[in-house]
């Protein structure tokens, strides 16, 4: 009877030494878990900061967001560089009007009457004489080339005897006012009251649409990203003119109808975030949305 009492005895401590040991042990799992979820707490806006001493609530960093920053809407225009070997006859009582509100076609010119000097800025030389419809053209677009390819720029008005005043400039394209050179689908002219010369904008109605023209100017599938590199004297308040090169890129831009209506009330938006300038190309960054 004995024995068989110690042996219950026995039994019954081991059951017990083998309960204390899962408990141990199940105890050992859980701490980590505990502790883990004491240290992180639940998740909380941070509370304004109170300066006692100032007397000021501080708002709580955020992290900066990735998200392009609007700007407004905009109407944009298209300017070209205005070729004087373009300009050719047009039909009595004819007219074609681009979005800058400026004539596209004339007359022949005529050399031997009517001709326009164009005066370089500072000095008042002759740079050509040329006919009234083309002058008219350079000076709404702001960049011409000339029959014997000299490119000029439009410089502002002048003392001269004709005005505005224009100088002539090596770059293919054309200088903006921020004197870097014109390009073509990515320089664009702005109000600086507005926009910030130098500012990188992102233009979501460019994104996906093919440029007119080839490599390595046009015929490029654009990323919406442009640089306001440049000024004009009619671009006032929210209007973003885009230089595209050429006429016949201006025209091969035009939608349905011969248009540009599709262009018009357009969202901008800042994109220091999403854009880029390495030396004279303007792209989108690496890995942007």
């Amino acid at each position: 009877m004995i024995e068989e009492l110690g042996e219950m005895v026995h039994a019954a401590g081991s059951f017990f030494a083998d309960l204390l040991a899962r408990i141990i042990n199940g105890i050992r799992t859980l701490a980590p878990m505990i502790i883990l979820g004491a240290c992180q707490g639940p998740t909380v806006t941070p509370s304004p900061k109170v300066d006692h001493k100032a007397g000021m609530i501080t708002q709580p960093t955020r992290e900066p967001s990735d998200e392009p920053k609007p700007i407004g809407e905009f109407n944009v225009t298209f300017y070209y560089v205005i070729g004087e070997d373009e300009i050719v006859a047009k039909k009595a009582g004819s007219k074609v009007a681009n979005d800058n509100a400026a004539e596209l076609t004339a007359v022949v010119p005529n050399r031997d009457q009517d001709d326009v000097n164009l005066y370089e800025a500072g000095t008042c030389d002759t740079i050509a004489s040329v006919s009234h419809e083309f002058a008219s053209q350079l000076a709404i677009q702001g960049t011409g080339k000339l029959h014997d390819g000299r490119v000029l720029n439009i410089w502002g008005r002048c003392k001269c005897s004709n005005s505005p005043c224009f100088k002539v400039t090596q770059n293919q394209w054309g200088t903006a006012g921020s004197n870097r050179p014109l390009q073509p689908f990515r320089t664009v002219a702005v109000d600086p009251k507005v926009v910030k010369l130098g500012s990188l904008l992102y233009v979501p109605l460019l994104e996906g649409r093919t440029m007119p023209g080839r490599a390595p100017w046009g015929g490029f599938v654009h990323d919406g990203c442009v640089v306001a590199d440049d000024t004009g004297g009619h671009i006032d308040g929210h209007r973003l003119d885009l230089f595209v090169g050429r006429k016949a890129y201006f025209l091969g831009l035009s939608g349905s109808g011969s248009s540009h209506a599709w262009a018009k009330h357009v969202p901008i938006y800042d994109g220091s975030q999403i854009c880029e300038r390495k030396g004279r190309k303007v792209s989108r960054k690496s890995g942007a949305i």
